[in-house]
């Protein structure tokens, strides 16, 4: 031990210095650097349960109690009509129709896409038609327009969707649908004259519908009055010439002098007309298949008519099959007539 300085009124202790040294001191630095540095120190807490904690306060249950709804109102039992601008039972409206979802669908009164524009609507605040217009309508198109524009659209205007008769006789009133019947008539006799043949027979004049497909065409017969008739012609039926020489018979008579002579000279060369446009041709060889530059048609050359009508007689036989055709009126009354025998 040193003995103490004294220096001045202090005193300090001169303590011998020791120097402590361990053996683990390089192992504990080398285990404080392997540990990985961790920023985040925040202490985690843990959050208690409800009921963990008996001081702790319950939630208490809310308890919805039950309102009384409104009832729905009674749906309306008259409608205003937007034309007629008269309140009308429900029932003389069309009902409102939607896409069914189900696999049998089921028709609706009008076509389905008139529904929106003519039937009352849940969701629009727009005034029905009611029949009783929709059928006036119908009538004034019949008057105005005829039979034919009837079906074209509906009362909405810009509509051009297509009725079908079995809509459009719900509605037509009944005093005007005999007129519209006759007026549907007489369309569809337009429509089908390349078929209808009148009897020539003036104490008959039935209609009927002739068939290109069946035996012995053109040659028909009345039902009624058994009157032979050329189909194509429109006349009695002719044994003496041609169809074709029937209708170039009608161009020739609208001819001057000077025209028929020409026609008188093609014809000393063999010409013929063709049976579309009735332009003369002559034939310079080849077969019978031609072609005609004026309407650019084919033709048989052997079936044309000659330049002058009734200068070339009948062909017996087909060209084709080289078959004979027979009227096959004439074989079922043979037939009949054997029977009868």
């Amino acid at each position: 031990m040193r003995p103490t300085k004294r220096h001045g009124t202090g005193a300090i202790l001169d303590e011998p210095r020791r120097v402590l040294r361990s053996s683990t001191k390089q192992q504990s630095m080398v285990s404080q650097a392997s540990k990985p540095i961790v920023s985040n120190t925040r202490r985690k807490t843990r959050r208690l349960r409800a009921g963990a904690d008996p001081w702790y306060p319950r939630r208490q249950k809310k308890t919805v109690t039950p309102t009384a709804k409104a009832p729905r109102p009674p749906p309306p039992t008259h409608v205003t009509c937007r034309i007629c601008v008269e309140e009308k039972p429900v029932d003389e409206f069309i009902k409102w129709f939607t896409k069914p979802r189900r696999r049998f669908f089921v028709s609706p009164d009008v076509p389905i896409r008139c529904v929106k524009h003519l039937s009352k609507s849940p969701r629009s605040k727009r005034d029905p038609v009611c029949k009783a217009c929709i059928g006036s309508w119908m009538s004034a198109q019949l008057d105005t327009l005829g039979a034919r524009k009837v079906g074209a659209g509906c009362v909405e205007p810009g509509c051009e969707i297509v009725w079908d008769f079995e809509y459009i006789i719900k509605y037509f009133p009944l005093a005007a649908l005999e007129d519209y019947n006759l007026g549907m008539l007489n369309v569809w006799e337009r429509s089908q004259e390349h078929v209808l043949l009148t009897c020539m027979n003036e104490s008959c004049g039935t209609i009927g519908m002739t068939d290109a497909g069946s035996a012995g065409y053109p040659q028909v017969e009345c039902a009624d009055c058994q009157m032979r008739i050329c189909a194509v012609c429109k006349i009695p039926w002719h044994t003496t010439f041609s169809c074709a020489d029937y209708a170039a018979r009608h161009v020739n008579e609208r001819m001057a002098t000077d025209e028929m002579e020409t026609l008188k000279q093609m014809q000393a060369k063999d010409g013929k007309r063709c049976p579309n446009c009735y332009i003369v041709i002559e034939k310079d060889g080849g077969c019978n298949a031609m072609f005609c530059g004026g309407c650019n048609k084919y033709f048989d050359w052997s079936t044309a008519s000659s330049a002058v009508p009734g200068m070339k007689s009948i062909p017996v036989e087909s060209q084709l099959w080289k078959v004979s055709v027979h009227c096959e009126m004439d074989a079922i009354k043979a037939g009949l007539a054997g029977q009868g025998d």
